[in-house]
């Protein structure tokens, strides 16, 4: 099976660790690293991947360390200039999704629109035999039909899944995943005693195109809604006033700028009106919700009912549900759980499990 292999480096050391795995396997390895610098200049005007730039030089002290680091392992490495679609494919409908209310998850854009479908175009224009990641999940085949799925790590505590719920089986069908069965505490020690990972920055938590700027200055700079509103109490009716819609998501505690003498979380928000709803934490437990835009893996439809473990973001722990299409294909879901689920929050993707693989994934509306 070794061949040639294009493994996305980050920088960070799940995406290095899968490199030097897939050289210690015997694969032959070629890096790409993504730009994704949605502010560069020129990243406003729309491209196609047609017009996409792939570059052998670095262009920043980092980008030269991480050369240094795929040499060491005995791999070139190239750059992908991806920040004109991370900005039309990602970014803006991030903010759009904040304007209107709601709660984006930018990381499930960005795996299915701009990671794994770079890494297709890639290979097949360098010839390459598979491409790979450094995420935490598995593939494995359907049993009936043969198409690769994804499945939940052998790592439960760090398993990334979730956010691979959009990433369908013609973007895997040359996807390897090299940490689908390594443990965290096993990659870390590897790549300390390689000791390479130490000459990088550690990768940032925040939203990546963010960095540590506040999200909501971006979301503002972006043409973000900060107009103010009202902030209502479901028992009290108004008990204040906010900035700007975009301050909120739903199940938020802090920040809410009011002083109400007991907990209180955002659980509503009305675009419309800009009014934040507010309760206590039994006002959060929602026992259904409607999905839209329903991708499933292992067929392009669904059409009879059944039961799932629903994820609702990617810490939450999956409720099991009943799953009713209410059209004909499947695309719109009606989640029926069995038991009530807390702050199920429109605009977050819905990941849908048969055990552990994962057949499907939408937005919550």
């Amino acid at each position: 099976m070794p061949g040639l292999v294009l493994v996305a480096l980050s920088g960070g050391a799940d995406s290095i660790w899968a490199a030097w795995r897939l050289r210690q396997d015997g694969y032959e390895v070629l890096g790409v690293h993504f730009r994704l610098d949605p502010f560069r200049s020129g990243a406003q005007r729309p491209i196609s991947w047609g017009e996409v730039a792939v570059d052998g030089k670095p262009e920043n002290e980092f980008e030269q360390r991480l050369a240094r680091i795929a040499k060491a392992m005995g791999a070139d490495l190239v750059f992908l200039q991806l920040g004109s679609l991370f900005r039309q494919k990602v970014v803006e409908p991030f903010v759009q999704e904040y304007k209107s209310g709601r709660t984006p998850n930018p990381c499930v854009f960005c795996n299915a629109l701009i990671k794994f479908a770079g890494l297709r175009w890639l290979a097949a224009r360098l010839n390459t035999d598979y491409y790979a990641t450094g995420h935490y999940a598995r593939i494995v085949r359907h049993a009936k039909q043969g198409v690769p799925l994804i499945a939940r790590a052998a790592d439960r505590a760090r398993d990334q899944s979730y956010f691979l719920c959009r990433v369908g089986p013609d973007l895997l069908k040359k996807a390897l995943l090299p940490l689908g069965e390594a443990a965290k505490e096993e990659v870390r020690d590897q790549v300390d005693s390689l000791g390479l990972c130490g000459k990088l920055p550690k990768p940032s938590r925040d939203i990546c195109f963010v960095g540590p700027k506040k999200y909501t200055k971006v979301l503002t700079a972006l043409g973000g809604s900060a107009k103010p509103g009202p902030i209502v109490d479901l028992k009290k009716g108004t008990v204040g006033y906010h900035s700007g819609i975009i301050n909120f998501t739903i199940g938020q505690r802090r920040g809410l700028a009011v002083a109400m003498g007991r907990r209180r979380y955002v659980v509503g928000i009305d675009p419309a009106t800009r009014t934040v709803y507010v309760g206590d934490r039994s006002s959060l437990l929602k026992a259904e919700l409607t999905a839209s835009d329903v991708v499933w893996a292992a067929r392009p439809e669904w059409p009879a009912e059944a039961s799932l473990t629903v994820q609702i973001r990617s810490r939450h722990k999956g409720g099991l549900a009943k799953v009713i299409p209410l059209e004909r294909n499947g695309r719109r879901v009606r989640v029926i759980f069995e038991q009530k689920q807390p702050a199920v929050t429109p605009g977050q993707a819905a990941a849908f499990y048969e055990g552990d693989v994962l057949v499907g994934g939408g937005w919550i509306d």
